[in-house]
Protein backbone atom coordinates (compact mmCIF):
# COMPACT_ATOMS: atom_id res chain seq x y z
CA UNK A 1 0.00 0.00 0.00
CA UNK A 2 1.44 3.32 -1.01
CA UNK A 3 0.93 6.25 1.42
CA UNK A 4 0.88 9.84 0.23
CA UNK A 5 3.35 12.29 1.74
CA UNK A 6 2.66 16.01 2.20
CA UNK A 7 3.82 18.25 -0.57
CA UNK A 8 7.45 19.11 0.42
CA UNK A 9 7.39 22.72 -0.84
CA UNK A 10 4.15 23.43 1.02
CA UNK A 11 5.51 21.86 4.24
CA UNK A 12 8.67 23.98 4.01
CA UNK A 13 6.62 27.15 3.50
CA UNK A 14 4.48 26.37 6.56
CA UNK A 15 7.56 25.65 8.67
CA UNK A 16 9.25 28.91 7.65
CA UNK A 17 6.03 30.84 8.36
CA UNK A 18 5.74 29.39 11.87
CA UNK A 19 9.36 30.18 12.63
CA UNK A 20 9.21 33.83 11.62
CA UNK A 21 5.71 34.60 12.99
CA UNK A 22 6.02 36.42 16.37
CA UNK A 23 3.81 35.16 19.16
CA UNK A 24 2.50 37.30 21.99
CA UNK A 25 2.53 36.22 25.61
CA UNK A 26 -1.13 35.29 25.31
CA UNK A 27 -0.43 33.00 22.37
CA UNK A 28 -1.93 35.21 19.66
CA UNK A 29 0.22 36.39 16.76
CA UNK A 30 1.30 40.04 16.61
CA UNK A 31 0.07 41.32 13.28
CA UNK A 32 2.11 43.95 11.47
CA UNK A 33 0.60 47.41 11.42
CA UNK A 34 0.52 49.66 8.39
CA UNK A 35 3.29 52.11 7.59
CA UNK A 36 0.77 54.90 8.22
CA UNK A 37 0.58 53.93 11.90
CA UNK A 38 4.17 55.06 12.49
CA UNK A 39 2.92 58.67 12.31
CA UNK A 40 -0.05 58.14 14.65
CA UNK A 41 -0.38 58.58 18.41
CA UNK A 42 -1.12 55.56 20.61
CA UNK A 43 -3.95 55.01 23.08
CA UNK A 44 -3.48 52.50 25.91
CA UNK A 45 -6.70 50.61 26.57
CA UNK A 46 -8.12 51.06 30.08
CA UNK A 47 -10.42 48.78 32.07
CA UNK A 48 -14.00 49.26 30.89
CA UNK A 49 -13.05 50.61 27.46
CA UNK A 50 -14.91 49.47 24.35
CA UNK A 51 -14.10 49.94 20.67
CA UNK A 52 -17.27 51.99 20.35
CA UNK A 53 -16.26 54.27 23.21
CA UNK A 54 -12.67 54.69 21.99
CA UNK A 55 -13.84 55.48 18.46
CA UNK A 56 -16.32 58.04 19.79
CA UNK A 57 -13.76 59.71 22.09
CA UNK A 58 -11.30 60.26 19.23
CA UNK A 59 -13.86 61.07 16.52
CA UNK A 60 -13.14 58.09 14.33
CA UNK A 61 -14.97 54.88 13.35
CA UNK A 62 -14.66 51.32 14.56
CA UNK A 63 -13.82 50.18 11.03
CA UNK A 64 -10.98 52.72 10.72
CA UNK A 65 -9.71 51.79 14.19
CA UNK A 66 -9.65 48.09 13.31
CA UNK A 67 -8.04 48.67 9.93
CA UNK A 68 -5.08 50.74 11.13
CA UNK A 69 -4.39 48.24 13.93
CA UNK A 70 -4.89 45.14 11.75
CA UNK A 71 -7.61 43.85 14.08
CA UNK A 72 -10.98 42.27 13.47
CA UNK A 73 -14.27 42.90 15.22
CA UNK A 74 -14.02 39.59 17.06
CA UNK A 75 -10.65 40.32 18.70
CA UNK A 76 -10.60 40.66 22.47
CA UNK A 77 -9.81 44.12 23.80
CA UNK A 78 -7.63 43.95 26.92
CA UNK A 79 -6.45 46.64 29.37
CA UNK A 80 -2.92 47.61 28.37
CA UNK A 81 -3.44 46.99 24.64
CA UNK A 82 -1.93 49.78 22.56
CA UNK A 83 -4.07 51.08 19.71
CA UNK A 84 -3.04 53.49 16.99
CA UNK A 85 -5.71 56.17 16.49
CA UNK A 86 -6.45 57.03 12.84
CA UNK A 87 -6.99 60.55 11.59
CA UNK A 88 -4.41 62.10 13.93
CA UNK A 89 -1.32 61.98 11.74
CA UNK A 90 1.50 64.14 13.09
CA UNK A 91 0.44 63.99 16.74
CA UNK A 92 3.10 62.32 18.85
CA UNK A 93 3.09 60.41 22.12
CA UNK A 94 0.49 58.55 24.11
CA UNK A 95 -3.13 59.64 24.12
CA UNK A 96 -4.91 60.00 27.45
CA UNK A 97 -8.33 61.24 28.44
CA UNK A 98 -9.00 63.56 31.34
CA UNK A 99 -11.62 65.94 32.65
CA UNK A 100 -11.01 69.65 32.14
CA UNK A 101 -9.67 70.91 35.50
CA UNK A 102 -10.27 74.26 37.16
CA UNK A 103 -8.37 77.04 35.45
CA UNK A 104 -7.59 75.13 32.26
CA UNK A 105 -7.37 77.04 28.97
CA UNK A 106 -6.23 76.06 25.52
CA UNK A 107 -3.01 77.94 26.22
CA UNK A 108 -2.33 76.20 29.54
CA UNK A 109 -3.18 72.76 28.14
CA UNK A 110 -0.80 73.41 25.26
CA UNK A 111 2.00 74.14 27.74
CA UNK A 112 1.14 71.16 29.90
CA UNK A 113 1.20 68.73 26.95
CA UNK A 114 3.97 70.51 24.98
CA UNK A 115 1.78 70.48 21.88
CA UNK A 116 0.59 73.38 19.78
CA UNK A 117 -2.97 74.66 20.34
CA UNK A 118 -3.98 73.72 16.79
CA UNK A 119 -3.21 70.06 17.54
CA UNK A 120 -5.39 70.14 20.66
CA UNK A 121 -8.19 71.74 18.67
CA UNK A 122 -7.89 69.03 16.00
CA UNK A 123 -7.69 66.25 18.58
CA UNK A 124 -10.86 67.37 20.39
CA UNK A 125 -12.73 68.99 17.50
CA UNK A 126 -12.98 72.24 19.46
CA UNK A 127 -14.80 75.07 17.73
CA UNK A 128 -14.34 77.60 20.53
CA UNK A 129 -12.21 78.26 23.62
CA UNK A 130 -15.48 78.39 25.57
CA UNK A 131 -15.89 74.63 25.10
CA UNK A 132 -13.38 74.01 27.89
CA UNK A 133 -16.03 73.40 30.53
CA UNK A 134 -14.82 72.10 33.89
CA UNK A 135 -15.65 68.39 33.94
CA UNK A 136 -15.78 67.94 30.18
CA UNK A 137 -13.90 64.86 29.01
CA UNK A 138 -11.08 65.73 26.63
CA UNK A 139 -8.16 63.98 24.97
CA UNK A 140 -4.53 64.99 25.57
CA UNK A 141 -1.13 63.73 24.52
CA UNK A 142 1.74 62.83 26.85
CA UNK A 143 5.36 61.99 26.21
CA UNK A 144 8.31 61.13 28.43
CA UNK A 145 9.22 64.83 28.51
CA UNK A 146 5.80 65.92 29.80
CA UNK A 147 4.99 63.29 32.44
CA UNK A 148 6.62 65.25 35.29
CA UNK A 149 5.39 68.73 34.37
CA UNK A 150 3.79 70.48 37.34
CA UNK A 151 2.21 73.91 37.78
CA UNK A 152 4.59 76.70 38.81
CA UNK A 153 3.85 79.19 41.60
CA UNK A 154 1.80 82.11 40.35
CA UNK A 155 3.60 85.06 38.80
CA UNK A 156 2.64 87.96 41.07
CA UNK A 157 1.59 91.38 39.78
CA UNK A 158 4.75 93.48 39.48
CA UNK A 159 7.02 90.41 39.66
CA UNK A 160 9.31 89.67 36.72
CA UNK A 161 9.79 86.27 35.08
CA UNK A 162 13.47 86.58 35.90
CA UNK A 163 12.75 86.99 39.62
CA UNK A 164 10.31 84.06 39.74
CA UNK A 165 12.73 81.82 37.84
CA UNK A 166 15.60 82.63 40.18
CA UNK A 167 13.42 82.01 43.24
CA UNK A 168 12.67 78.58 41.79
CA UNK A 169 16.33 77.94 40.94
CA UNK A 170 15.50 77.73 37.22
CA UNK A 171 17.10 79.20 34.11
CA UNK A 172 14.63 81.90 32.97
CA UNK A 173 15.29 81.34 29.26
CA UNK A 174 14.93 77.55 29.47
CA UNK A 175 11.76 77.98 31.51
CA UNK A 176 10.51 80.46 28.95
CA UNK A 177 11.08 78.01 26.08
CA UNK A 178 9.38 75.21 28.04
CA UNK A 179 6.28 77.40 28.41
CA UNK A 180 6.31 78.43 24.76
CA UNK A 181 6.95 82.09 25.48
CA UNK A 182 8.57 84.20 22.76
CA UNK A 183 10.30 86.13 25.50
CA UNK A 184 10.33 86.06 29.32
CA UNK A 185 8.92 89.58 29.16
CA UNK A 186 5.64 88.25 27.70
CA UNK A 187 4.74 86.22 30.82
CA UNK A 188 1.50 87.37 32.43
CA UNK A 189 0.41 87.33 36.10
CA UNK A 190 -2.19 84.70 37.03
CA UNK A 191 -1.44 82.67 33.90
CA UNK A 192 -0.60 78.97 34.35
CA UNK A 193 3.01 77.96 33.67
CA UNK A 194 4.78 74.64 34.14
CA UNK A 195 8.13 73.26 35.20
CA UNK A 196 9.70 69.81 35.59
CA UNK A 197 9.18 68.66 39.16
CA UNK A 198 8.92 65.38 41.05
CA UNK A 199 6.41 66.97 43.44
CA UNK A 200 2.87 66.32 42.25
CA UNK A 201 0.61 69.36 41.90
CA UNK A 202 -2.80 68.89 40.24
CA UNK A 203 -3.41 72.64 40.26
CA UNK A 204 -4.10 74.43 36.95
CA UNK A 205 -4.87 77.79 38.54
CA UNK A 206 -2.40 80.58 39.12
CA UNK A 207 -3.82 82.64 41.98
CA UNK A 208 -1.24 84.38 44.18
CA UNK A 209 -0.88 82.65 47.54
CA UNK A 210 -2.82 79.56 46.39
CA UNK A 211 -0.61 76.50 45.94
CA UNK A 212 -3.44 74.19 44.91
CA UNK A 213 -7.15 74.58 44.13
CA UNK A 214 -8.90 71.58 42.60
CA UNK A 215 -12.42 70.23 42.16
CA UNK A 216 -12.93 66.52 42.83
CA UNK A 217 -15.44 63.87 41.70
CA UNK A 218 -15.80 64.96 38.09
CA UNK A 219 -17.83 64.86 35.94
CA UNK A 220 -20.62 66.70 37.75
CA UNK A 221 -24.12 65.26 37.34
CA UNK A 222 -27.59 65.82 38.75
CA UNK A 223 -27.58 64.60 42.35
CA UNK A 224 -23.79 64.49 42.41
CA UNK A 225 -21.34 65.42 45.16
CA UNK A 226 -18.41 67.72 44.40
CA UNK A 227 -15.48 68.70 46.58
CA UNK A 228 -13.31 71.82 46.44
CA UNK A 229 -9.85 71.41 48.00
CA UNK A 230 -7.59 74.40 48.59
CA UNK A 231 -4.04 74.75 49.86
CA UNK A 232 -2.54 78.17 50.46
CA UNK A 233 0.73 79.66 51.68
CA UNK A 234 -1.09 81.84 54.20
CA UNK A 235 -4.67 81.78 55.57
CA UNK A 236 -7.20 82.99 52.98
CA UNK A 237 -10.98 83.49 52.94
CA UNK A 238 -12.79 81.53 50.25
CA UNK A 239 -16.24 81.53 48.71
CA UNK A 240 -17.69 79.63 45.75
CA UNK A 241 -20.92 79.54 43.76
CA UNK A 242 -22.01 76.89 41.25
CA UNK A 243 -25.55 77.01 39.87
CA UNK A 244 -26.72 78.61 43.12
CA UNK A 245 -24.88 76.07 45.29
CA UNK A 246 -22.62 77.86 47.76
CA UNK A 247 -20.47 75.25 49.54
CA UNK A 248 -19.07 76.16 52.95
CA UNK A 249 -15.27 75.98 53.39
CA UNK A 250 -13.79 74.39 56.50
CA UNK A 251 -10.16 74.52 57.65
CA UNK A 252 -8.53 71.14 58.24
CA UNK A 253 -5.78 70.17 60.68
CA UNK A 254 -3.07 70.52 58.00
CA UNK A 255 -4.15 74.10 57.21
CA UNK A 256 -5.86 73.25 53.92
CA UNK A 257 -9.50 74.10 53.30
CA UNK A 258 -12.28 71.90 51.98
CA UNK A 259 -15.87 72.43 50.88
CA UNK A 260 -18.51 69.86 49.92
CA UNK A 261 -21.31 70.73 47.51
CA UNK A 262 -24.36 68.87 46.26
CA UNK A 263 -26.02 69.24 42.85
CA UNK A 264 -29.82 69.18 43.07
CA UNK A 265 -31.34 66.20 41.25
CA UNK A 266 -33.78 68.60 39.52
CA UNK A 267 -31.03 70.90 38.23
CA UNK A 268 -31.35 71.12 34.45
CA UNK A 269 -28.34 69.58 32.67
CA UNK A 270 -26.18 72.19 30.96
CA UNK A 271 -23.32 74.64 31.44
CA UNK A 272 -23.18 76.85 34.53
CA UNK A 273 -20.60 79.39 35.73
CA UNK A 274 -18.44 78.39 38.67
CA UNK A 275 -17.23 81.44 40.60
CA UNK A 276 -14.50 81.25 43.24
CA UNK A 277 -13.34 84.27 45.23
CA UNK A 278 -10.13 84.34 47.25
CA UNK A 279 -9.33 87.10 49.76
CA UNK A 280 -5.88 87.23 51.29
CA UNK A 281 -5.07 88.32 54.84
CA UNK A 282 -4.00 91.71 53.46
CA UNK A 283 -7.45 92.18 51.94
CA UNK A 284 -6.45 91.59 48.31
CA UNK A 285 -9.27 89.83 46.46
CA UNK A 286 -9.03 87.55 43.42
CA UNK A 287 -11.99 86.24 41.44
CA UNK A 288 -12.00 83.19 39.17
CA UNK A 289 -14.81 82.24 36.76
CA UNK A 290 -15.11 79.20 34.51
CA UNK A 291 -18.03 77.41 32.91
CA UNK A 292 -18.81 74.00 34.35
CA UNK A 293 -20.86 71.23 32.78
CA UNK A 294 -23.57 69.41 34.76
CA UNK A 295 -24.72 66.19 33.13
CA UNK A 296 -27.90 64.16 33.40
CA UNK A 297 -28.32 61.69 36.24
CA UNK A 298 -30.27 59.39 33.87
CA UNK A 299 -32.94 58.85 36.49
CA UNK A 300 -35.73 56.28 36.26
CA UNK A 301 -39.49 56.83 36.63
CA UNK A 302 -41.26 54.84 39.33
CA UNK A 303 -44.77 53.49 39.05
CA UNK A 304 -47.47 55.67 40.64
CA UNK A 305 -47.50 54.93 44.37
CA UNK A 306 -50.58 54.56 46.57
CA UNK A 307 -50.09 56.13 50.01
CA UNK A 308 -52.18 57.85 52.65
CA UNK A 309 -53.50 61.08 51.00
CA UNK A 310 -52.72 63.02 54.18
CA UNK A 311 -48.99 62.40 53.60
CA UNK A 312 -48.98 64.28 50.27
CA UNK A 313 -50.96 67.27 51.55
CA UNK A 314 -48.65 70.29 51.25
CA UNK A 315 -50.10 72.04 54.29
CA UNK A 316 -49.41 69.00 56.46
CA UNK A 317 -45.78 68.60 55.50
CA UNK A 318 -44.41 72.16 55.18
CA UNK A 319 -43.50 72.44 58.88
CA UNK A 320 -41.85 69.00 58.75
CA UNK A 321 -39.74 70.06 55.75
CA UNK A 322 -38.69 73.23 57.55
CA UNK A 323 -37.64 71.26 60.63
CA UNK A 324 -35.47 68.85 58.64
CA UNK A 325 -33.96 71.64 56.57
CA UNK A 326 -32.89 73.44 59.73
CA UNK A 327 -31.27 70.24 61.08
CA UNK A 328 -29.24 69.48 57.92
CA UNK A 329 -28.07 73.07 57.42
CA UNK A 330 -26.65 73.41 60.93
CA UNK A 331 -23.03 72.61 60.07
CA UNK A 332 -20.16 71.43 62.24
CA UNK A 333 -16.48 71.94 61.29
CA UNK A 334 -14.99 68.53 62.20
CA UNK A 335 -14.92 65.52 59.89
CA UNK A 336 -16.02 62.51 61.92
CA UNK A 337 -16.09 59.79 59.24
CA UNK A 338 -13.16 57.98 57.67
CA UNK A 339 -13.13 56.00 54.44
CA UNK A 340 -16.06 54.74 52.40
CA UNK A 341 -19.53 54.70 53.98
CA UNK A 342 -20.79 51.20 54.79
CA UNK A 343 -24.13 49.88 53.59
CA UNK A 344 -26.81 50.70 56.23
CA UNK A 345 -28.37 47.21 56.13
CA UNK A 346 -27.20 43.61 55.80
CA UNK A 347 -26.67 42.89 52.12
CA UNK A 348 -26.75 45.41 49.29
CA UNK A 349 -29.06 43.77 46.75
CA UNK A 350 -32.47 44.80 47.99
CA UNK A 351 -33.01 48.30 46.55
CA UNK A 352 -36.65 48.97 45.72
CA UNK A 353 -36.23 52.51 44.39
CA UNK A 354 -33.09 54.44 43.49
CA UNK A 355 -32.09 58.01 44.15
CA UNK A 356 -33.48 60.65 41.78
CA UNK A 357 -36.27 58.54 40.32
CA UNK A 358 -39.29 60.59 39.31
CA UNK A 359 -42.50 59.56 41.05
CA UNK A 360 -46.14 60.51 41.51
CA UNK A 361 -48.72 59.48 44.11
CA UNK A 362 -52.33 58.44 43.67
CA UNK A 363 -54.56 61.49 44.05
CA UNK A 364 -52.06 64.12 42.82
CA UNK A 365 -50.43 65.01 39.51
CA UNK A 366 -47.40 66.64 41.13
CA UNK A 367 -44.09 65.05 40.13
CA UNK A 368 -41.64 64.42 42.97
CA UNK A 369 -38.11 63.05 42.90
CA UNK A 370 -36.78 60.40 45.25
CA UNK A 371 -34.22 61.90 47.65
CA UNK A 372 -32.59 58.64 48.72
CA UNK A 373 -32.44 54.85 48.38
CA UNK A 374 -35.39 52.66 49.36
CA UNK A 375 -33.97 49.44 50.82
CA UNK A 376 -36.18 46.43 51.55
CA UNK A 377 -35.79 43.84 54.31
CA UNK A 378 -34.47 40.94 52.18
CA UNK A 379 -31.55 40.41 54.56
CA UNK A 380 -33.10 41.39 57.87
CA UNK A 381 -34.58 44.49 59.48
CA UNK A 382 -31.48 45.88 61.26
CA UNK A 383 -30.35 49.41 60.34
CA UNK A 384 -26.70 50.32 60.93
CA UNK A 385 -24.72 53.56 61.03
CA UNK A 386 -22.68 53.72 57.78
CA UNK A 387 -19.93 55.89 59.26
CA UNK A 388 -18.88 57.67 62.44
CA UNK A 389 -20.99 60.64 63.43
CA UNK A 390 -23.24 62.29 65.98
CA UNK A 391 -26.98 61.63 66.23
CA UNK A 392 -28.49 65.11 65.96
CA UNK A 393 -32.17 64.17 65.65
CA UNK A 394 -34.43 61.30 66.74
CA UNK A 395 -37.90 62.23 65.49
CA UNK A 396 -40.95 60.00 65.96
CA UNK A 397 -44.24 60.11 64.06
CA UNK A 398 -43.35 62.47 61.22
CA UNK A 399 -46.13 62.72 58.61
CA UNK A 400 -43.90 61.99 55.60
CA UNK A 401 -40.70 60.59 57.07
CA UNK A 402 -42.28 58.54 59.85
CA UNK A 403 -39.88 57.61 62.64
CA UNK A 404 -36.60 59.22 61.57
CA UNK A 405 -32.96 59.57 62.60
CA UNK A 406 -30.42 62.14 61.40
CA UNK A 407 -26.66 61.67 61.86
CA UNK A 408 -24.19 64.54 61.44
CA UNK A 409 -20.86 63.32 60.00
CA UNK A 410 -19.30 66.80 59.91
CA UNK A 411 -18.34 69.30 57.16
CA UNK A 412 -21.98 69.60 56.05
CA UNK A 413 -22.48 65.86 55.46
CA UNK A 414 -25.59 64.22 57.02
CA UNK A 415 -27.20 60.79 56.71
CA UNK A 416 -30.96 60.34 57.22
CA UNK A 417 -33.03 57.22 57.98
CA UNK A 418 -36.82 57.24 57.52
CA UNK A 419 -39.91 55.02 58.03
CA UNK A 420 -38.26 53.24 60.98
CA UNK A 421 -40.03 50.83 63.32
CA UNK A 422 -38.09 51.96 66.41
CA UNK A 423 -34.96 53.70 67.68
CA UNK A 424 -31.83 52.12 69.13
CA UNK A 425 -30.00 55.43 69.70
CA UNK A 426 -30.84 58.81 71.19
CA UNK A 427 -29.98 62.38 70.30
CA UNK A 428 -26.38 63.25 71.17
CA UNK A 429 -25.06 59.68 70.81
CA UNK A 430 -21.72 59.20 69.06
CA UNK A 431 -22.08 56.28 66.65
CA UNK A 432 -19.51 54.14 64.86
CA UNK A 433 -19.67 52.30 61.50
CA UNK A 434 -21.79 49.16 61.76
CA UNK A 435 -23.51 50.19 65.01
CA UNK A 436 -27.19 49.21 65.25
CA UNK A 437 -29.30 52.38 65.27
CA UNK A 438 -32.85 51.21 64.38
CA UNK A 439 -35.05 48.65 62.63
CA UNK A 440 -36.80 48.86 59.26
CA UNK A 441 -40.44 49.91 59.54
CA UNK A 442 -43.49 51.14 57.64
CA UNK A 443 -44.19 54.54 59.19
CA UNK A 444 -45.00 57.86 57.52
CA UNK A 445 -45.47 58.09 53.74
CA UNK A 446 -44.75 54.44 53.03
CA UNK A 447 -46.41 51.78 50.89
CA UNK A 448 -44.64 48.88 52.63
CA UNK A 449 -41.80 48.05 55.06
CA UNK A 450 -38.51 49.59 53.90
CA UNK A 451 -35.66 51.92 54.87
CA UNK A 452 -35.30 55.27 53.14
CA UNK A 453 -31.55 56.03 53.31
CA UNK A 454 -30.46 59.55 52.38
CA UNK A 455 -27.25 61.61 52.24
CA UNK A 456 -27.56 65.41 52.41
CA UNK A 457 -24.79 67.91 51.66
CA UNK A 458 -25.50 71.32 53.21
CA UNK A 459 -29.21 70.54 52.96
CA UNK A 460 -29.19 69.12 49.41
CA UNK A 461 -29.93 65.40 48.96
CA UNK A 462 -27.28 63.67 46.83
CA UNK A 463 -26.93 60.18 45.41
CA UNK A 464 -26.00 57.89 48.35
CA UNK A 465 -24.54 55.29 45.96
CA UNK A 466 -21.56 57.62 45.39
CA UNK A 467 -20.75 57.60 49.11
CA UNK A 468 -21.09 53.80 49.30
CA UNK A 469 -18.54 53.19 46.54
CA UNK A 470 -15.91 55.92 46.77
CA UNK A 471 -13.98 57.58 49.57
CA UNK A 472 -14.31 61.26 50.38
CA UNK A 473 -12.52 63.57 50.59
Amino acid sequence: MISKKPNPPLRRILLIFLLILPITASGFPILPVSAQSATLPVYVVQSGDTLYGIAGQFFTTIDALLAVNNRSIGDTLRPGDRLYIPGLEGLQGELTTDYVPLGASLRSLSRRTQSDPASLVRLNKFTSQSELFVGKKIALTTTESTRDLQTMPALLPGQSWMELSLLMGQNPWSLSRLNRLDSPNTALPQDAYYTHSAQSNPNSLAIPGITSLVIDNLPLVQGGTFVLKVRSEQPVTLSADLAGVKPVFFTRDDGSQIAFGGINALQEPGAYPLTIEVTTGEGTAYRFDQWTIIGSGNFETDETLKVDPETVNGENISSEDELFHKIVTTLTPTQQWSGIFQYPTKGDGCVNSRFGSRRTYVGTDKVYYHTGLDIGWCFGIDVFAPAAGTVVAVLPNQIVRGNSIVIDHGLGVFSIYMHLEDFQVKEGDQVQPGQLIAHIGNTGRSSGPHLHFEIDINGTPVNPITWLYREFP
